[in-house]
């Protein structure tokens, strides 16, 4: 079952109703991760989704879930400097998440900009944020906010600064059953980088 899918889409989908990797799809297993995260006792705080926004898509309030800017300079990095770069927005990772789809092919990064953009239609920026925390791999054991607050010892209600960032940290690099040390590194790297981005206002990128 793909993470953050609703028993009702999930149903539909597999009943033959909706298409899998459709906007149809994805509209239900936003609506079914929405109904989850209301009535959740652990939500994602408000400086986790700006930990988040901060590192990941600083231009989230200007763009319709596709970010032109970020494609085109993770286009000039990978092809001209050999630095690989996605340049996805957050409602495009949602959508990555939400439907499952993780081949490295063109026709799938089409598809999940078209989904991108019908995401950010369903649901304001913000609240898209605290979605894809919500449903979003955190590592081993950690499918989904919960499990990872619970697996790290994190109460969002409580917690640091420094916790919010290593908690997001691990979504673009999620903690292995066995962590060496250079993934920790890697977490440890990716934390205060985000604080540092969040301290500045975003900028730099």
């Amino acid at each position: 079952m793909v993470r953050g899918m609703g028993k009702r889409a999930r149903r539909q989908i597999d009943g033959g109703k909706v298409r899998e990797g459709s906007r149809e799809m994805l509209r239900l297993a936003v609506e079914a991760a929405r109904a989850e995260l209301e009535v959740a006792d652990v939500r994602p705080s408000s400086q986790m989704c700006e930990l988040l926004v901060a590192g990941e898509d600083h231009r989230i309030a200007l763009h319709p879930g596709v970010d032109p800017l970020a494609l085109c300079r993770a286009a000039w990095r990978t092809y001209g400097r050999g630095r690989v770069e996605g340049g996805s927005t957050v409602a495009m990772q949602l959508a990555r998440v939400l439907t499952g789809r993780f081949e490295n092919t063109w026709r799938r990064k089409m598809r999940e900009m078209a989904l991108a953009i019908a995401a950010t239609r369903e649901a304001h920026w913000s609240e898209l944020t605290s979605l894809y925390l919500w449903v979003g791999y955190y590592g081993w054991r950690m499918n989904g906010f919960r499990q990872a607050c619970r697996r790290l010892g994190i109460d969002p209600k409580t917690c640091s600064l420094r916790d919010s960032a290593m908690l997001v940290a691990r979504l673009k690099y999620p903690q292995p059953r066995h962590c060496s040390a250079a993934r920790r590194v890697q977490i440890e790297g990716r934390g205060e980088y985000l604080i540092g981005r969040l301290e500045s206002g975003g900028q730099g990128q």
